[in-house]
């Protein structure tokens, strides 16, 4: 009892505190001699001149037009200044959007478990089945009659990178044939406060049903963070390892959890801004200027279905206008659960639970209808529904339509969550006087809303009310990508194992994750053999062989192009040395390699004593580690606390006798001085021959950024559920009691750390 008091106390305070937003993204130069301005203009101020490699922090995604960059200016952070520089020179580091695809597409497959045949016809074999908005290439357009393609028009496509075959045209979506431009029409949605991004998509809506409004809100959310809050709490049916993130069922048979790059291309509303789609974005509640129309609207949705009879639609619009919920959402999530005909959820006839026999009940919603197996009994999802509908007391048409009305309003739409996006996503700011974000979620399918929004617009068109007025409102988030697209399916390395000068070093030592090296070699050298191997063979390698050498500085590029099509670049700076002279004379004529004044050769003295070599004596890492004050259990460091940057421990083990110390994220990608260190990242100390790694655990830093922020909360309260295990250090992460044990306590010492009542 008293666990379950201070999971409610916990979950009441959740409410009123915001999020950790990152407000920036991380990126960096890519070219010498960078001028970084006040204003976004060639013409304004050079404050700073950078070369390649400057760490900046990109303000947001939003371009500047101003005269001398033609691909416009970014906002940015640099030396404590905001300023401007041409978006040219600025790379997004990969973390920016860490495990999401930020690519563009130009067709997609807009149905779930789509075939793809080896030939324009159904007779043929079926190669591979796509998933609801994976990406396509479109090669040609074949015409098929009595294919089997209701359009009788099939695509060859490639996909998967390397894939071809045929799918029915029916089946994909054109970027360019959902989006128009109109410049005056623009104007009005970005008042509204779309980012330019949303646009095109809603512009040809308004093209083709100009009587449709679209309102923006909001969500004050960073769209990176929404997504990490959403890991585990999402499932899908599939089975591409490229979409969940284990092999093993989360649940029932063939539900999987999905990974973020999944999350992020269903969350991004851009990608359901067609007409097919948009309405997992219609408002659900009452509108007083559809009060006289609603009854036909109702009836329009079941057409000649069973369920159109007054005695069914009329306590639809009635207790819709009771509880302020749209009779057109209530018809339509009636005929989704149940069909345009009813099923045995509806017929008030007989069922039969432990060994009874009841009659007469309603679920006309379905709620609380899924299987179970209890004392051993197998019993059906209706069956369970009619249960609950037992319990509830639904022994009437009206009854049952009324308790599941009142079900979604009291739940859900009246509490800001009234939309289907809402109701799987629960971002709306509007939600959270009543709700936990991310906590109040009405399903785990992460397609539901797209698929219901889908069945939605299917029935409108059926009942042909799609040019009334209706209103969507769509969610806007902060620092969103440019694009999103599910993950591509394939090897996604682009790293090199090796990479090589025949016959001379390079520097820095070769690591996968350094991406800028140099070598000198002597001026009369023409050519130089570079030789470099991807660490995946599926990856492709380009700008190795022989190099000539014609310059006094050659820069070499090796490209490096994983199956997934993404690039990385490696760069080798070639160094022409001058010649050395080794006969130089000295100011008196004389060669520095003749015998002496006294006729003995300079370099061959024998007279003098040979001069004893000192032994340098290494101080020992645990020693090193002692006088640091740094505690270590087994391979891990357990006294590290929050907001400490990689420059700190380096300086301090440096000073107390480390020959070099390599600080790595939990990603193997190594720190930069300012960056902090967190759960995962890993020091390696080396002092004389000795080396040791150790992996750093910061209490209550479970994300390993080194902070403790909303985001470590929500993943321990995540654990606690059962959603989304802890393991390794990042489980003693949240083990603040340090009992080997993550309870409410944890949970709560986390959050007094957060509203600063009690810091870890």
């Amino acid at each position: 009892m008293k666990k379950k008091l201070i999971f409610c106390i916990l979950i009441t305070l959740l409410c009123f505190l915001p999020l950790s937003v990152k407000a920036d993204f991380d990126a960096y130069i890519n070219d010498n001699y960078v001028n970084i301005r006040k204003k976004p203009t060639t013409d304004s101020t050079s404050l700073f001149k950078v070369n390649k490699g400057t760490e900046i922090k990109v303000v947001s995604k939003k371009l500047y037009s101003g005269k001398g960059c033609s691909n416009k200016w970014y906002k940015i952070k640099y030396n404590d200044k905001t300023c401007y520089v041409c978006s040219t020179y600025v790379s997004f580091k990969s973390s920016a959007f860490s495990g999401i695809n930020v690519v563009d597409w130009t067709a997609r497959v807009d149905s779930n478990n789509t075939t793809v045949r080896k030939s324009a016809t159904t007779n043929s074999d079926a190669i591979s089945t796509l998933t609801l908005g994976a990406n396509v290439e479109i090669i040609s357009t074949v015409t098929a009659k009595n294919s089997g393609c209701s359009t009788d028009t099939w695509y060859k496509i490639k996909y998967y990178i390397n894939k071809t075959g045929y799918i029915c045209s029916k089946y994909v979506t054109k970027k360019e044939s959902i989006t128009a431009t109109d410049e005056e029409y623009a104007q009005v949605l970005k008042e509204e406060g779309f980012p330019d991004s949303y646009i095109p998509y809603l512009t040809y809506l308004h093209k083709k049903y100009p009587n449709w409004s679209f309102k923006a809100k909001n969500t004050n959310t960073n769209f990176a963070d929404a997504v990490d809050a959403e890991e585990g709490l999402n499932y899908m049916q599939t089975t591409n390892n490229n979409y969940r993130t284990s092999t093993v069922p989360a649940e029932g048979s063939s539900w999987y959890r999905i990974n973020a790059g999944v999350i992020a291309f269903y969350m991004d509303p851009r990608n359901w801004l067609s007409r097919e789609r948009i309405f997992m974005f219609e408002k659900l509640d009452y509108a007083n200027n559809y009060e006289e129309i609603y009854l036909d609207l109702v009836k329009s949705l079941f057409g000649d279905g069973a369920l159109g009879d007054e005695k069914y639609t009329v306590p639809m619009c009635t207790y819709g206008k009771q509880y302020k919920v749209s009779p057109l959402h209530i018809g339509s999530r009636i005929r989704l659960e149940v069909g345009k005909n009813g099923s045995h959820s509806t017929d008030g006839k007989e069922f039969t639970y432990k060994g009874k026999t009841y009659s007469g009940y309603y679920n006309f919603f379905n709620i609380g209808a899924y299987p179970q197996t209890i004392d051993g009994v197998e019993y059906s999802a209706i069956t369970m529904g009619l249960v609950k509908a037992r319990r509830n007391g639904w022994n009437t048409i009206e009854k049952s339509i009324e308790g599941g009305v009142q079900f979604l309003a009291n739940g859900y739409i009246t509490k800001g969550q009234g939309t289907l996006y809402y109701q799987k996503f629960n971002v709306s700011p509007d939600s959270e006087e009543f709700s936990t974000k991310y906590l109040h979620q009405y399903m785990t399918n992460i397609q539901a809303p797209a698929t219901e929004g889908n069945q939605n617009y299917n029935s409108y068109k059926e009942a042909e009310i799609l040019s009334n007025p209706f209103i969507f409102e769509i969610p806007v988030y902060n620092n969103m990508p440019d694009y999103t697209s599910l993950p591509a399916s394939g090897d996604a390395d682009n790293s090199l194992k090796s990479l090589t000068v025949e016959g001379y070093s390079i520097e820095p030592t070769f690591d996968p994750d350094v991406l800028n090296y140099e070598v000198n070699i002597p001026s009369n050298i023409e050519k130089v053999k570079v030789s470099a191997a991807s660490t995946s063979k599926k990856a492709k390698v380009v700008g190795t062989g022989e190099i000539e050498i014609s310059e006094q500085n050659t820069i070499v590029t090796i490209i490096v192009t994983s199956e997934v099509g993404e690039e990385n670049k490696y760069v080798l700076t070639i160094i022409r040395n001058e010649s050395e002279n080794n006969n130089n004379d000295d100011n008196n004529g004389n060669n520095n390699n003749n015998d002496d004044n006294n006729g003995n050769n300079s370099n061959n003295d024998n007279n003098n004593p040979a001069e004893e070599i000192p032994t340098i004596t290494y101080k020992s890492i645990k020693d090193i580690l002692k006088d640091s004050s740094i505690e270590v259990s087994s391979t891990n460091i357990t006294n590290i606390k929050y907001n400490v940057k990689a420059s700190t421990l380096l300086n301090k083990l440096t000073k107390n006798g480390a020959n070099t110390v390599v600080i790595k994220d939990k990603n193997n990608k190594k720190l930069t001085d300012s960056a902090l260190v967190g759960t995962g990242s890993t020091i390696t100390i080396t002092s004389g021959d000795a080396t040791e790694t150790y992996t750093l655990i910061v209490i209550g830093d479970t994300s390993g950024d080194g902070k403790i922020t909303m985001l470590d909360l929500l993943q321990v309260l995540k654990h606690i559920k059962g959603d989304k295990k802890l393991k390794g250090v990042y489980f003693k992460s949240a083990d603040t009691s340090l009992d080997s044990k993550i309870t409410m306590l944890d949970l709560l010492k986390i959050l007094k750390h957060i509203k600063g009542d009690k810091k870890l």
